[in-house]
């Protein structure tokens, strides 16, 4: 997911996204961090799949002391290649009566906080995962692995491939499907056409994983006979 957004980010920048330009009327003022921070944010939100919730901006510099007039607009744009995650610069004009007044450049460290899976507590290597076993929680984006788990429903019920410690976010690439039945279990062997349909008892050569093929021993004829994983007690093979 991260890895997404980033591309999705650099798509934006190089086709050119319209900068934001908002107007304001007030007394002679000086920029605040407040000032900026606003700005980062609603650019941030219209230009990213982010909310402004999601997104903390924090040790903002701004480059000069600057004054605004009564009446001023402003345009903003992230640096070229910028990924708006952590350390980013963004280039600010300040417009007066239609005409550029300055520009000045405004750095800060910007968080995306996200939901996440993660762990309740230490899991096992091939551990079946439970609802019991994870929760939802928020983590700052840019620390978090490729690949994360941001939905109950895509971990709960998959086996871990190796241990997980608590309050560790679940990546896809540490989970996989638990087998339907192991290696050793009797299983039903089911060859069928439109008009016969034939049921035998047989061994299972290996883990039977759904939709995927398995060898099985028919312990009547004692042949070894290959199909799919239906479910977690029968086994489809070629008529």
């Amino acid at each position: 997911m991260y890895r997404k957004m980033v591309v999705l980010m650099g798509i934006m920048i190089i086709l050119g996204v319209p900068d934001l330009s908002y107007s304001k009327t007030a007394g002679m003022s000086t920029l605040t961090a407040s000032d900026a921070e606003r700005m980062i944010k609603e650019y941030l939100s219209g230009h990213t799949p982010w909310s402004e919730d999601q997104i903390k901006v924090k040790n903002i510099s701004i480059a000069n002391n600057i004054i605004l007039p009564s009446t001023w607009d402003y345009e903003i744009t992230p640096a070229p290649k910028a990924t708006m995650i952590g350390r980013t610069a963004f280039s600010v004009n300040i417009n007066t009566n239609g005409k550029p007044m300055q520009t000045f450049w405004i750095n800060a460290d910007i968080e995306v906080w996200v939901d996440v899976v993660l762990a309740v507590h230490t899991m096992k290597e091939r551990q079946v995962i439970g609802d019991d076993d994870i929760y939802i929680g928020k983590k700052d984006l840019a620390e978090l692995p490729p690949g994360y788990a941001d939905d109950i429903g895509s971990v709960a019920g998959k086996r871990v491939k190796r241990f997980v410690g608590t309050n560790r976010p679940i990546t896809q690439d540490m989970l996989e499907e638990p087998p339907l039945f192991k290696r050793g279990e009797k299983v039903f062997i089911v060859a069928e056409s439109e008009t016969l349909k034939i049921i035998a008892t047989g061994t299972a050569e290996s883990d039977g994983y759904k939709g995927r093929p398995v060898k099985v021993m028919n312990m009547q004829s004692r042949k070894e006979v290959s199909g799919e994983v239906i479910d977690n007690t029968t086994v489809r093979v070629k008529w």
